[in-house]
């Protein structure tokens, strides 16, 4: 069967055996070293939410890849050097990104551990109580509920506090004759971190023209990061709740509050764990994943160039 004319997976499938067999105790060791910088990556693209980036690497290895197989000449001398463009337009569209999670892969600590379910309760009571109380007084406000992706360089200015999260230090920071009640607030390890954060704003913000800047800010740090953010609405005393790129209402407090505790409890860790114990003990199939395409490349790469001269 010949590799530039048959199907990757056939060529694959009909050479297994062998492929198996021609592994050396090397072609290990490279699989695996390749296999960790990919599920980096692949925690870089989870962490800071740039799926597209995969897509657009994904891609361009596709179309380098078809041009070879099919000796596609015109393709492949277009498109092989921009994989290697892409890499350096990468390193300079999101370093600021780079060095946020590289920060937080060396130096910061998981966000959140888990507590007693009652200490989880009180903190989600209080925070529904106070964004409850708001709404009726249409009170604007936006509180960002922290869960593992770094803020730091995500959330600008504001003022740092480090409070015990209560009802009435929640309304006091929005009171609107305080310093800081146009901004958000940041809830970190069950602690208000900071108040008056500046969020960026959403990008896609079709469907929401109607709202304000906070439903935007709302969208922007949901669209970026694993956060949750609720929303008050000052000009209707409407609840709203941001997650994953996506704002919806709420209808009331006894509504909120579930999906307060759930997300609590979901974004906290049974102990503290460094950046390395996450890396090793949790994301399991991304380690199944990353392992998969590192065999993958090194088949196409490497056992077809040895066996078959692809």
């Amino acid at each position: 069967m010949n590799a530039t004319t048959s199907p990757l997976i056939l060529e694959i499938i009909t050479h297994l055996p062998n492929i198996f067999s021609s592994l050396q105790w090397n072609d290990y060791l490279d699989i695996l070293i390749v296999s960790f910088f990919i599920y980096v990556i692949l925690i870089f693209i989870q962490q800071t939410r740039s799926y597209f980036i995969l897509y657009t690497f994904l891609l361009l290895f596709f179309i380098s890849f078809l041009s070879k197989v099919f000796d596609l000449s015109l393709t492949r001398k277009l498109f092989e050097p921009l994989l290697t463009f892409f890499v350096v337009i990468f390193a300079i569209v999101f370093q600021r990104e780079i060095r946020r999670f590289f920060r937080w892969l060396f130096f910061d600590r998981t966000r959140t551990f888990k507590q007693a379910s009652n200490i989880t309760e009180e903190i989600s009571g209080s925070i529904v109580r106070a964004v409850s109380e708001m709404a009726r007084q249409k009170i604007g406000a936006i509180i960002v509920l922290a869960g593992q992706s770094p803020l730091d360089d995500i959330a600008e200015g504001g003022f740092a506090l480090d409070g015990k999260i209560s009802t009435p230090l929640l309304l006091s920071i929005f009171d609107n004759h305080t310093p800081g009640h146009d901004g958000a607030v940041l809830i970190e390890n069950r602690r208000i971190k900071k108040f008056g954060l500046h969020l960026p704003l959403a990008e896609n913000f079709k469907g929401f023209a109607t709202m304000g800047t906070r439903h935007r800010a709302a969208l922007g740090i949901t669209e970026r990061t694993d956060a949750m953010a609720i929303v008050v609405s000052e000009e209707r005393g409407t609840i709203s709740i941001g997650e994953n790129g996506v704002l919806r209402p709420i209808e009331d407090a006894d509504a909120l509050m579930p999906l307060v505790q759930h997300f609590m409890r979901e974004s906290g860790e049974e102990h503290h764990q460094t950046m390395w114990e996450y890396l090793v003990i949790n994301n399991f199939s991304s380690k199944i994943l990353s392992l998969a395409l590192s065999f993958l490349l090194w088949v196409v790469l490497i056992y077809f160039n040895r066996s078959l001269g692809l």
